[in-house]
């Protein structure tokens, strides 16, 4: 039975990640290079590509291009949640501190990190969570980016420091926040980070990128975390009651 052209594609581009041909974090052939290669409309590359995003093997952005998220070894998955607060244990608890302000243009190189679209603008403040039982040793230092329009956030995130970003975000202005995409990855702690956390560089750490939306797709914020190996750890129970 003759193979179906998308089919074809998308089988070659998964064998291609499964193979180190294109590997994790690298992005793959624009859609032109594709359509060059295998002699086929956009629209046959564009369904392979669907399917690759859909099996958790990509991710897609208008402009930037399509970055390999996975190899295939792991599984993605979605869940729901009763609230944005159970995205992050520490926001109850741990009081935030407010760090750095500033305006920012996304860069190539900071979208491809971020994995978002470059050149938006963003205004960008950085804050650490405190441990109440050890001051000197705060749980998280992050990196966050919102719609400059935002401008009163830092400020209400400063005189709220127990309430998430993301709900305040939905007092102030509006805009309320129905999914949340997050992704953990173990990573060497970064020189700036660990400059807040009082830590040495170069430790294992835990890294967290999470994208806040609305139910209209729109990007509200972005938030980079680093946790040190040696202070955070992330626990699930679960059971089969089958």
């Amino acid at each position: 039975m003759k193979i179906a052209r998308w089919m074809k594609v998308a089988e070659d581009l998964i064998a291609g990640i499964s193979d180190g041909s294109f590997p994790l974090n690298s992005f793959l052939p624009t859609e032109f290079e594709l359509c060059k290669k295998y002699k086929v409309s956009r629209y046959t590359v564009r369904v392979a590509l669907e399917k690759l995003t859909k099996q958790g093997f990509i991710r897609r952005w208008p402009r930037l291009g399509s970055k390999v998220i996975s190899l295939g070894f792991d599984e993605t998955y979605s869940k729901k949640f009763s609230s944005v607060s159970s995205i992050d244990p520490l926001a109850d608890s741990h009081k935030r501190v407010v760090k750095l302000t500033s305006e920012c243009i996304v860069d190539e190189r900071l979208a491809s990190r971020l994995e978002c679209e470059k050149d938006i603008e963003f205004l960008k403040f950085s804050n650490v969570r405190m441990n109440p039982n050890e001051p000197d040793k705060p749980l998280v230092w992050s990196s966050v980016y919102v719609n400059p329009n935002y401008r009163k956030l830092p400020q209400l995130a400063k005189s709220n420091p127990l309430i998430l970003l993301a709900t305040l975000i939905e007092k102030e202005y509006g805009e309320k926040c129905t999914e949340v995409y997050q992704k953990i990855s173990a990573v060497p702690l970064p020189v700036e980070a660990a400059i807040h956390l009082n830590a040495e560089p170069g430790i294992p750490s835990l890294r967290i990128l999470r994208h806040y939306k609305n139910n209209e797709n729109k990007l509200l914020e972005v938030s980079e975390s680093y946790h040190p190996g040696n202070r955070f750890c992330l626990t699930f129970n679960m059971k089969n009651f089958r």
